[in-house]
């Protein structure tokens, strides 16, 4: 790092003031650039902290700047810190030790409540530590529960707005490309989660992490929720919190008339993960995939009617659902039916192939087959590591590549648009054919 020119995420300190030891402790943000700008540096100081605290309930904030030197000799711009992060902040912030008093009588349980109607509770089984917090030692033991309530809230809620604009900074700190929503906008919903404790007076509640979601119309009546900003702060991460989020926000979804189907605002990686581990545990144990697996339905080449109608019933979105079946049906392959590995490769590599045909089909033929195996490896590859399912061998075995170009006979594009052919897959084009409108009469 440049002389005085400090690195924003690591002199951005946060800390949640009166939860529960260790959730106390500080923590630092992901990001920072849109705050401070892409290079997330901040020019004019040595030994710069920048110490943002909050209630950890009602979460009024605290700022503070410190630094060991200051510039005073540069003709450059120094920049200003404070003046910056303030204009993300609420305009009431409170002096330190002003803070400190309120959260301690937040702690002590009575000063604040979640705002909304609570849906949900869980419990999570605490570890065993001893340690002392801010407000006095708090002591955990192997079999101490701690107790979690899931709150859901709109713009209607009274109270709600204004500890929303305390609570919004966090997705800038923690979601990649986050900006502020707007707060006048009616189809915004939010799901928030706090730890319960209990204090001297009544219970005290402390902020875990929160989602937003929106509603969009779709058709007649009903409506697609789209599940936004999705947040658990880092003090309580790793610890099933998100699952718990995710899950709730799908079970109110689920129980919602007017909700058709549930998707999700440019995911992570992280949250991609959390969401396939959620869909396959809950569809897994859907009654339409009890049903199916008794009748003999679940297995290579999928009815389209009956995926269309059991997807309409777990308000999916047509890709997730696709992925889940394709994971679904990895679990239950039989691993010595040559058969069957055909027909599951190449109902992934239809899928792979409708996504990407455009692209596909400029390829020369070998290198469409390579292209196609190459994904259909790193998929499944992911489907094992999620499932935890073997990969038999006979599974990722490469056709052979066939030399000749298939885009040179005539009529070739044209028939793989409408019937979805999977072009050179290695194995005989009839049969590749026949899969594919096999898969149509069984819908």
């Amino acid at each position: 790092m440049p002389a005085w020119t400090s690195n924003a995420n690591e002199a951005t300190r946060l800390r949640l003031v009166g939860a529960p030891a260790p959730q106390d402790a500080v923590f630092y943000p992901e990001f920072t650039y849109p705050i401070f700008g892409e290079a997330e540096t901040i020019f004019g100081y040595e030994g710069l902290h920048i110490n943002l605290d909050f209630c950890s309930g009602s979460l009024m904030p605290s700022l503070g700047v410190s630094y060991s030197a200051k510039n005073s000799k540069t003709s450059a711009k120094i920049d200003d810190p404070e003046e910056t992060l303030r204009a993300f902040l609420p305009d009431t912030l409170a002096r330190h030790d002003t803070l400190v008093s309120l959260a301690e009588k937040e702690a002590q349980g009575g000063a604040f409540s979640p705002h909304g109607t609570n849906i949900a509770e869980y419990s999570v089984k605490g570890k065993e530590r001893a340690s002392r917090g801010v407000f006095g030692a708090r002591a955990r033991t192997s079999d101490a529960a701690r107790n979690f309530v899931v709150h859901h809230a709109t713009w209607d809620t009274p109270g709600f707005r204004a500890w929303h604009e305390r609570a919004q900074i966090f997705t800038l700190f923690y979601i990649e490309g986050a900006s502020y929503i707007d707060d006048q906008d009616p189809n915004w919903e939010f799901y928030t989660i706090f730890e319960r404790t209990r204090g001297e007076n009544a219970d005290a509640y402390h902020f875990v992490g929160y989602t937003s979601t929106y509603r969009f119309w779709s058709w007649q009546d009903k409506t697609r929720l789209r599940i936004s900003q999705f947040l658990i702060l880092p003090p309580y991460q790793k610890q099933g919190h998100g699952t718990q989020l995710y899950d709730t926000v799908f079970a109110r979804a689920l129980d919602d008339a007017r909700v058709c189907e549930v998707t999700v605002e440019d995911p992570s990686e992280s949250f991609d993960l959390l969401r396939d581990k959620c869909d396959l545990r809950r569809i897994a144990n859907a009654p339409m995939i009890t049903t199916a697996r008794k009748d003999n339905q679940l297995h290579a080449p999928l009815a389209h009617t009956w995926s269309e109608e059991a997807r309409a019933q777990a308000k999916m979105a047509p890709r997730q659902w696709s992925r889940i079946l394709e994971m679904l049906l990895l679990v239950h392959l039989d691993a010595d039916n040559e058969e069957s590995m055909r027909a599951y490769r190449l109902q992934i590599k239809a899928r792979i192939f409708r996504v990407n045909r455009e692209a596909l089909l400029q390829l020369p033929r070998a290198q469409r087959q390579a292209k196609l195996q190459e994904t259909f490896e790193a998929v499944v590859d992911e489907y094992s590591e999620i499932t935890g399912a073997p990969l038999p061998d006979m599974l990722l075995e490469a056709p052979p590549i066939v030399e000749r170009d298939e885009l040179h006979i005539p009529g070739l594009a044209k028939r793989a648009a409408s019937a979805v052919i999977l072009l050179g897959d290695g194995e005989e084009e009839e049969e590749e054919e026949e899969y594919a409108h096999k898969a149509r009469r069984l819908g």
